[in-house]
């Protein structure tokens, strides 16, 4: 038992002396400026971030751009996934890597945090209620404001397959403003050994 106790005291002490690192999903498009800001205040915080916007991701030129994300999304300790009206260009065969990239770093258990831009939520809710008098539900064509399958990522995020009472790590933070996601960043990062101790947690069940 006290060998046990003092490998496990060793693994910590060495995550401690090199930065955590921390990924921030691919979410580019009309959001480079506040992206960069995100990056920046991360990095602020001490930690090593992985972005593809500001080329902080390995690329292994015989991989495609999916392939590469995923690895990122391996190699980091922890997970940032924003989830924005604007579903994104990089699709690979039916496959967005923003999305593909959320559902690695859950499956994988990584610690993730979410961040959803309010017209994500409120589309959601918007959508739910419209029907057509056949009762078929109201699609819209991808534009450039916004494109309904954002809502798919949102409710995987927040868990909508699974019963309420068994739903487990499906917090999706709400936001608008810069100055909002910069509140949840600082309150969840800035705080070391809070996320320290979450990476030293086993992973609960989700209740799938």
């Amino acid at each position: 038992m006290k060998v046990k106790h003092a490998e496990l005291a060793k693994r910590i002490m060495a995550q401690k002396k090199r930065k955590l690192k921390i990924m921030v999903g691919s979410t580019v498009y009309g959001f480079e400026d506040q992206l960069s800001q995100i990056v920046a205040q991360l990095q602020l915080l001490n930690y090593d971030v992985m972005n593809s916007h500001n080329g902080s991701i390995k690329v292994n030129p015989h991989l495609s751009n999916l392939d590469n994300c995923l690895a990122a999304v391996e190699e980091c300790d922890l997970f940032l996934g924003i989830i924005r009206p604007y579903y994104g260009t990089g699709n690979i065969d039916g496959t967005n890597i923003t999305f593909a990239e959320i559902k690695k770093a859950i499956e994988l258990q990584k610690p993730y945090w979410f961040l959803v831009h309010r017209d994500v939520v409120f589309a959601r809710l918007l959508f739910d209620k419209m029907k057509l008098s056949n009762g078929a539900t109201i699609e819209i064509e991808p534009n450039k404001f916004f494109d309904q399958r954002t809502i798919a990522i949102y409710n995987y995020v927040i868990q909508n397959h699974v019963q309420v009472k068994l739903r487990n790590g499906n917090w999706a933070q709400e936001f608008y403003r810069l100055d909002e996601m910069m509140t949840y960043i600082t309150t969840q990062f800035s705080d070391l050994d809070f996320v320290q101790n979450i990476l030293n947690e086993k992973p609960k069940d989700d209740g799938q």
